[in-house]
């Protein structure tokens, strides 16, 4: 989509130095492609690609989920601790603006978009929805990208990813806060990313300089041979050690983590991790397809349909639950040897209590991404 807007070319007041303050400027490439993250859903934005606001909210999180166990669980003086180092909405009681001034400058303009996927014809002259031959980008990990079937037609524009995406990060905060801010800025950057769908690898960032109150700063970067003990490291320095408030996600300090060997480009890990991951949630039978997961039958049960094992499979027995939820919500099962069963299914939360709103979506606890070393 072409634009007329043009990006700003000063950045916002406030991020200057001051006394009593310090003020990095931090700059940032994504190692893998942005997804999304423009005013239309699953777009990138061609002339803010990367906007201060996005970063400001994905600090807040971060921030949550490193130094929210202070706060001996209450939920209350969480949120308001919260607001004096990120500010809130104005209000009797409230902190005002934030503490902390963020700006974003000099971002890569030049970029390359990726389409992963194409409409083709089949042999019976019929639209087909495939992977682009000559895309980047893991098909497993863009799916949403995809268009509807009914709405397929063979040559049609669909969405693409952006690579190539580099930027300044310019953000200002008062001394006493440098603990606050930095553990957030090390979670973000180390477990999380720009855009959308960065717990599957999109918009994964390396840190490549930084520069505080004008004088350049020595990165702390893992050699790849001592990443896990680095992370595990940094995890004891930046997560407190504390009780959340019920419902809060947060990183522990041993979470359930595991790294790879070494690759030779980020493309590759991040390739590696999606192709293990699809691996293990489509886990089929060899010889027979049939999926190894229970939630098929589950359906074909609820429909009073005959369930299908493998032959010789002995005396099995149906686990009536739908274990791929914990993987994230919500999930969409497309049965079409199923011949009574013509529409998808798609499983989302519990049903509320009367007047209180459907738990459609559950972010997935599971982050695969690459890491600069």
């Amino acid at each position: 989509m072409l634009s007329n807007r043009k990006p700003p070319t000063f950045a916002p007041p406030g991020v200057q130095p001051k006394a009593g303050r310090i003020t990095q400027v931090r700059t940032y490439k994504l190692i893998t492609p942005l997804y999304g993250g423009g005013a239309e859903t699953q777009t990138p934005d061609e002339v803010t690609v990367v906007r201060a606001s996005e970063i400001r909210g994905l600090l807040r999180f971060w921030w949550r989920a490193t130094r929210g166990g202070q706060f001996e669980g209450s939920l209350a003086k969480m949120r308001a601790a919260e607001e004096a180092i990120w500010g809130s909405a104005a209000g009797e009681g409230k902190a005002g603006p934030s503490k902390v001034s963020l700006a974003i400058q000099n971002w890569k303009t030049n970029l390359r978009e990726d389409v992963p996927f194409e409409v083709v014809r089949n042999k019976n002259g019929n639209p087909k929805i495939q992977p682009r031959p000559s895309s980047d980008v893991p098909p497993y990990a863009a799916f949403p990208l995809q268009p509807a079937k009914e709405e397929a037609t063979p040559g049609m524009k669909l969405p693409g990813v952006y690579w190539g995406v580099s930027f300044d990060l310019v953000i200002s905060f008062p001394a006493e806060m440098r603990e606050e801010v930095e553990a957030a800025l090390w979670a973000w950057e180390t477990f999380g990313g720009v855009g959308a769908r960065t717990r599957r690898g999109f918009g994964a960032l390396e840190l490549v300089a930084c520069e505080e109150n004008g004088q350049s700063k020595t990165l702390d970067k893992p050699l790849s041979n001592e990443a896990k003990q680095w992370i595990l490291r940094k995890l004891q320095v930046h997560v407190v050690d504390g009780v959340w408030p019920d419902n809060v996600p947060h990183i522990n300090h041993q979470p359930l983590l595991t790294l790879t060997r070494r690759k030779k480009d980020p493309t590759t890990v991040w390739g590696d991790l999606v192709q293990a991951l699809q691996a293990f949630r489509q886990k089929r039978h060899k010889k027979y397809g049939l999926s190894l997961w229970p939630e098929a039958n589950v359906i074909r049960k609820v429909h009073n349909l005959p369930l299908k094992w493998p032959p010789k499979a002995g005396n099995p027995r149906l686990v009536e639950k739908f274990p791929r939820a914990h993987f994230g919500l919500p999930i969409i099962f497309h049965m079409p040897h199923d011949k009574r069963l013509k529409k998808d299914f798609t499983l989302r939360g519990q049903t509320p209590p009367e007047g209180k709103k459907p738990i459609d979506r559950l972010a997935s606890p599971l982050i695969l991404r690459p890491l600069a070393c």
